[in-house]
């Protein structure tokens, strides 16, 4: 059986919902089953939810767990040898459901379906994460291949449950973003091999500028935290691009001058971010440097 599980946090997710169950409505129903947990969302996302029921396991958390502990406790309520994860605000392609099925046949530990993004996000008020998406996440599949652990994501994946309960996610990152990248290196690093197929969805809620510079600096801060506990191991600090900068960086004792351009430019560079106009991804890498630099050597 494949488990489908959706977290989901205050987003409407029931459309996505009803599309797969039509879809796994066309295949062998005993085969499926979908799980959606709900981490603490408002109660108007609540109430725009309560179809969901109808058509799947769901759970209501009573506070919010987040990102990784939530992806987890899926191994409380699904049933299935394998569970493939979605994110609540994807748009699932006409036999996505299906493509998965088809790698079962192959016994995979861990499976990769990659992302695109709607160009109809390329405005103004979009711009930083649509080009941060569109440039870095959204990888075809020849590129996914060459760096199959790298490439790892969790937005449309799936795991079989052993492997899931064998390596698990990190609870101890409670902020946005990065715990994709350390299940990734612990799945290198437990020579568990990834299969990435292209069976991609469309990230179907892309931040406006603001909101996505603040994810931003939250996973900064969870790398920061993992830099604190790993930075003797040089096989992940390679595995990440700003690992890599911030090493370099530090051998060449520059991390002082980065730091004083970060605080003079600072304020202008989140401006510049926020607005949408000309955004450049180099600007944005040495933001995020900065951040942290400073995290590291001057949050006295």
């Amino acid at each position: 059986m494949i488990s489908i599980c959706i977290p989901i946090y205050n987003h409407y997710t029931y459309p996505m919902v009803r599309r797969l169950a039509r879809q796994i409505a066309s295949a062998d129903a005993d085969s499926y089953e979908i799980v959606c947990i709900d981490d603490h969302s408002s109660g108007y996302y609540i109430s725009q939810n309560k179809g969901i029921a109808e058509l799947a396991t769901y759970v209501l958390l009573e506070t919010n767990v987040g990102r990784a502990r939530i992806r987890n406790l899926f191994l409380q309520h699904a049933k299935g040898e394998y569970l493939l994860f979605l994110d609540c605000d994807s748009l699932v392609p006409e036999n996505f459901v299906n493509e998965y099925a088809k790698t079962l046949a192959r016994k995979p530990a861990v499976v990769v379906g990659g992302r695109v993004y709607d160009d109809t996000f390329n405005d103004r008020e979009h711009r930083l994460r649509y080009l941060y998406g569109t440039k870095i996440e959204s990888r075809p599949l020849l590129e996914r291949l060459k760096n199959p652990y790298r490439s790892f994501m969790t937005n449309n994946f799936m795991v079989r449950r052993d492997v899931l309960d064998k390596i698990r996610f990190d609870e101890s990152l409670t902020k946005y973003g990065h715990e994709d990248t350390l299940f990734g290196y612990r799945l290198e690093q437990n020579h568990i091999p990834i299969l990435h197929i292209d069976n991609p969805v469309i990230n179907g809620q892309v931040e406006e500028n603001a909101e996505f510079l603040h994810k931003s600096v939250e996973a900064v801060e969870n790398l920061a935290k993992l830099y604190d506990d790993m930075w003797e191991d040089q096989r992940f600090c390679h595995s990440v691009r700003l690992l890599n900068t911030y090493n370099r960086v530090r051998r060449m004792n520059l991390q002082g001058v980065v730091y004083w351009l970060y605080k003079v430019f600072k304020t202008p560079m989140e401006s510049h971010f926020v607005s949408g106009n000309g955004v450049s991804l180099k600007q944005f890498n040495f933001y995020k440097l900065g951040t942290f630099i400073k995290l590291l050597h001057y949050n006295n």
